[in-house]
């Protein structure tokens, strides 16, 4: 259907440049050696223009020549460019035909000729593909003064032999001639059968398509530079680097980022990724003006109809070029209807397990007008096979049970507003610098997208909070928000720092002082705050002493951009890290780097070895506290005692209640931890919580931690005694 409300796109009006005289040209397509030169010189003779001036072949190695001094300098390829459209351009504004001699075996290339190259008169394009096989193609090379690496012919042979970016009349072509050079072994004969059945070809193929609707995204060209922009947008949205991942990824893409409004950026970005020929910005600026006035900008579910934007008869396309299935207008609306519905509520699906995930998508669309009807199932898959798939907006070999998503839009409205509740407890209560961010961004985000983030109090929320108060940390503190970004950089990067631990701030025995060469693995909350776990660089070793610090006590001195080591060594580090958590208990690992290498060992003798047994007898009422607690300490390395024979609390029977009891005790229930030698020595968290239970356990082992218990107890009751001073 036809919207009453146009957006204009400048394409061609057909029944316009049927009225202007034709000039035919003739774009070669093949794989280097295969015989594309032989075919122009032997095509060349038989074509006249409309004046009767004879065909002029255009070959990129001449120009090479021309403007490098030797055809084999490949040199840049711009300035090759430049002088080929030009003398292009010449040529049609003297109607004379041109026979362009490259291989022309990517989309983009062709692309760039048959529909981006502005020209000052209407002309047909004609493509000769020559369906020469690699082998011969690899023998003919061995024969060229200047053959071609194997590896490029193969590639741009794979590129030809593409389904769905093979060379196609949707390109822009009124016909494609397909010739077999080494069948034949005179060619003229062939070209000369081929160009007298031109006219009723493309008759034949205007006529079908004649009866399609045409629109503003007709050309195959301006189709495919709006998929590669939705697909952009959906997996970095607005282009944002707030986050390294992003800002590494995109850098990845063209470094230094491109500048300028969102059009800009994404023209750098689209002609980087996909050709020069779709990095158009005016047009793009238009493209996201259709994208918003169609709803694909709103994260909520829209309902109106995809308007076609209607086709201007300002610029003169190729003459009888094919369209591709989309330039169709009930195609384009019923596909772009789809892939708005994707974005806006990803991986929907039926909710009872059986139910057709397809005719599931097209009654969920189906009040839509120009959507997908009930019996078009087939329909539907189709258009995900050849649109979908092809154009990255989903993996060839994903689960389509789950449904389908568009880049990074994930969840739904109401579970956006959810993620939005638990980021903001986190940027809150924990103070969390990147949370506060994060929570920044979702909060402007949601706001456009017009979701009201605060119409619900949180379910759940957290009744611990950190001690460190952001607002008030020294400005070059990594708690400070603008600070957590570097080091999380540093992180993502795997890049060497150089550490400040501020004088005069809480220290235990072992904490290092003053400057501090590391590399950053993991930021964690613990207890009260947030810190960070590091590796210490020792040059000449591959493994350093894992230690943590709070960030509130860190500055950021510099961060070595040269100095990176690879994704294994740091995954081997993290790693690490995670073993040393899970048997600490805790984020304090000592200061002895070959005590952190048996523990974090993947043999179980090496780490028996390595674990010291701590052994304590529990009240009661104590005890009933600590068996709850299973996953405080390695549940392999904790042992409880079973009940007291008249005892009637239940316990899951794959509970570590293994101890006999004492009959007759005060403290009839004994517990065993496995801990490593530093938890036993000096760990913090080992005493807060063992100690805290007071006259409720009884140290059995080892000595020297009772013997502290005792000093400590003996300690605060002397203290506690003296005389309060006035």
């Amino acid at each position: 259907m036809q919207s009453s409300c146009f957006y204009v796109r400048n394409t061609v009006d057909s029944a316009l440049i049927q009225k202007v005289p034709q000039l035919r040209c003739h774009l070669l397509i093949g794989q280097p050696a295969s015989g594309k030169t032989t075919l122009a010189h032997a095509l060349a003779p038989l074509i006249k223009g409309p004046t009767g001036k004879p065909a002029l072949v255009l070959s990129t190695d001449l120009i090479r020549a021309e403007v490098f001094g030797d055809a084999a300098v490949q040199g840049p390829w711009p300035d090759i460019q430049k002088r080929l459209h030009q003398r292009i351009q010449e040529a049609v504004a003297a109607a004379i035909p041109v026979i362009v001699d490259a291989t022309h075996a990517r989309r983009p290339w062709r692309l760039a000729i048959t529909q981006a190259l502005p020209l000052p008169e209407p002309v047909e394009w004609i493509g000769w593909w020559l369906y020469t096989d690699l082998s011969t193609s690899v023998e003919w090379n061995q024969t060229r003064k200047r053959p071609v690496p194997l590896p490029v012919i193969q590639e741009l042979a794979a590129a030809l032999a593409d389904p769905i970016f093979g060379p196609s009349r949707a390109e822009g072509f009124a016909a494609i001639c397909a010739v077999v050079p080494n069948h034949h072994k005179q060619l003229t004969p062939v070209l000369e059968a081929e160009l007298a059945g031109l006219e009723q070809r493309i008759r034949s193929a205007t006529n079908r398509e004649r009866k399609l609707q045409r629109h503003g995204y007709s050309n195959l060209l301006d189709l495919e530079r709006l998929l590669y922009l939705i697909r952009l947008l959906s997996t970095w949205p607005d282009l944002a680097t707030n986050d390294p991942t992003s800002a590494e990824q995109l850098e990845a893409i063209i470094s230094p980022l491109p500048q300028g409004d969102l059009a800009n950026r994404a023209a750098a970005f689209l002609a980087s990724l996909h050709g020069e020929c779709y990095g158009d910005a005016i047009a793009i600026r238009d493209d996201i003006a259709w994208l918003e006035a169609n709803g694909f900008c709103s994260a909520l579910p829209c309902s109106t109809p995809i308007q076609l934007a209607v086709a201007s008869k300002i610029d003169i396309s190729p003459l009888n070029g094919g369209l591709p299935p989309m330039g169709d207008g009930p195609v384009f609306i019923r596909v772009m209807t789809l892939l708005r519905h994707l974005l806006q509520v990803p991986f929907d699906r039926p909710q009872q397990q059986g139910l057709n995930l397809h005719q599931h998508l097209i009654a969920a669309t189906q009040t839509i007008p120009g959507a997908y009807l009930p019996g078009e199932t087939a329909t539907l898959r189709k258009d995900i096979e050849k649109i979908l798939t092809p154009y990255g907006f989903r993996n060839r070999n994903d689960n389509v049970r789950h449904g389908y998503c568009l880049g990074t839009a994930l969840l739904s409205p109401p579970r956006l507003v959810e993620l939005h509740n638990v980021v903001r407890q986190t940027a809150g209560r924990l103070a969390d610098p990147s949370a506060q961010d994060l929570l920044v961004e979702i909060e402007e985000r949601l706001t456009w997208a017009g979701i009201n983030s605060a119409e619900l109090p949180p379910v759940r929320s957290y009744a611990r909070q950190t001690v460190v108060n952001s607002a008030l940390v020294r400005r070059d503190s990594l708690a400070a928000p603008q600070r957590a970004d570097a080091i999380e950089a540093a992180i993502v990067t795997h890049r060497l720092v150089l550490l400040k631990r501020y004088p005069g701030v809480g220290s235990f025995s072992d904490s290092p002082s003053g400057e501090l060469r590391v590399w950053p693995l993991q930021l964690i909350f613990h207890n009260v705050g947030w810190y960070l776990l590091y590796e210490e660089d020792f040059v000449g070793h591959n493994k350093g002493l894992i230690r943590s610090e709070r960030l509130d006590r860190l500055a950021l001195q510099t961060s070595s951009a040269g100095m990176r080591r690879s994704s294994d060594d740091h995954i081997s580090a993290v790693e690490r890290l995670e073993r040393l958590l899970h048997y600490s208990g805790g984020i304090y690992f000592g200061n002895d780097l070959d005590q952190q290498i048996a523990i974090a060992s993947s043999s179980a003798q090496q780490r028996k070895e390595a674990l010291i047994k701590l052994r304590f007898s529990c009240a009661p009422w104590a005890f009933a506290f600590i068996r709850e607690g299973l996953q405080r300490y390695p549940i392999e390395h904790t042992r409880f005692s079973k009940p007291l024979p008249d005892d009637n609390w239940w316990y899951h029977p794959k509970a570590p209640h293994s101890l006999e009891p004492i009959i007759d005790s005060s403290h009839p229930y004994p517990v065993e931890l496995d801990l490593p030698v530093w938890s036993i020595a000096a760990d913090i968290d080992l005493r807060s919580w063992l100690f805290a239970f007071g006259g409720g356990i009884r140290i059995e082992s080892p000595d020297p931690l009772r013997q502290e218990l005792l000093q400590r107890s003996h300690e605060a009751i002397a203290v506690n005694q003296e005389p309060t001073p006035n």
